[in-house]
């Protein structure tokens, strides 16, 4: 069998499972482009770059780490649909999700834009 990749424009359209969202009638959707590895290695020498100063400093890692992570989330999450605060406000923009979505959720997505495997298995059904 060969192996298929995503274009690295190409848009896909995630279903996180975070919650039993898969199972819902009207889940959430996160339309996000594909990490490449060249990508992911790029992200990684920012977060070396940021840090260079001191590697041994946790907290300048951490803070590396955290300003490389959203930078790369918000880069690459085109738009959401079906998420929304608990005062009624939809969110649809990656960086008001990012802000205000669970840790694990965030980590899902962020985990899923790495992999083509994962992301071919949650893309949303065309009905």
């Amino acid at each position: 069998m060969a192996l298929i990749s995503f274009d690295k424009d190409a848009v896909i359209e995630y279903t996180p499972e975070f919650g039993g969202n898969r199972e819902s009638e009207n889940p959430c959707v996160v339309r996000l482009k594909f990490v490449s590895n060249a990508k992911a290695q790029h992200y990684t020498s920012l977060v070396r770059a940021k840090a260079k100063r001191n590697l041994n400093d946790l907290a300048l890692v951490t803070e590396a780490l955290q300003d490389v992570q959203k930078k790369q989330f918000i880069e690459h999450v085109e738009s959401v649909s079906g998420y929304t605060l608990s005062s009624g406000k939809e969110v649809t923009t990656a960086e008001e999700f990012y802000e205000t979505a669970d840790r694990l959720l965030v980590e899902e997505v962020l985990k899923a834009m790495e992999s083509s495997a994962k992301l071919s298995e949650a893309q949303r059904k065309n009905s």
